[in-house]
């Protein structure tokens, strides 16, 4: 029986928060928008960056400001680091024989820049970007086509992310789901009821046992 897990990447695998976080605040006193507080912030982080934009200030172009944004990333993707024990979790997984995808609201080509560098694409069976689908997670659909990829039943799937856009996500399409501790939201990923909860990366090899 063949079994997959499915990766948000920014917070669950790559520790991305000074290469967004930096071009947040740089893409906010650009355009003479304060910083919001982290409840905002918070409700935002998962979604694809023009929909984040939106959350933040939905009386503002979030084109222009994701636009910003993208400009100001453009020669920082080496601030992007994998969580420790990323890479031996992934290669233990394959392995094993799962089949693994990222399935992450960012562009194609950012996405895979970063998996890249951070020396860890090539343990990955697909990636699903914002590209790939019309409707971005929270939605069933990122999830949906790398299962139909993999001609995998959402039941012997798992997906695992650090915000609650993954964990939704994993719900509506029927996976099981699992949220880290250690991403953007922290222990507050518990308060979405995911089926699992992990601390470490490397939890994970215990989860799928």
């Amino acid at each position: 029986m063949k079994k997959a897990v499915l990766f948000d990447v920014d917070g669950t695998l790559l520790d991305a928060y000074d290469f967004i976080f930096e071009a947040v605040k740089y893409t906010l006193l650009f355009h003479n928008h304060p910083y919001p507080a982290d409840k905002k912030i918070k409700q935002a982080m998962g979604k694809s960056l023009v929909e984040f934009y939106k959350v933040l200030f939905p009386r503002a172009d979030p084109l222009i400001l994701a636009q910003t944004h993208h400009k100001f990333q453009h020669d920082k993707f080496h601030q992007v680091k994998p969580f420790p024990k990323a890479s031996e979790t992934l290669q233990k997984l394959k392995s094993e024989g799962f089949l693994i995808a990222a399935v992450s609201n960012r562009t194609r080509e950012g996405l895979k820049h970063s998996l890249k560098l951070a020396e860890i694409f090539d343990y990955f069976n697909l990636i699903v970007s914002a590209e790939d689908v019309t409707n971005p997670k929270p939605h069933k659909e990122h999830l949906l086509f790398a299962l139909r990829e993999f001609k995998v039943k959402p039941a012997n799937a798992f997906m695992v992310g650090d915000t609650d856009n993954d964990i939704q996500a994993g719900k509506n399409a029927g996976t099981k789901t699992v949220g880290v501790t250690y991403g953007f939201l922290g222990n507050s990923i518990k308060d979405y009821n995911p089926d699992f909860v992990i601390d470490k990366i490397e939890e994970l090899l215990k989860v799928l046992k």
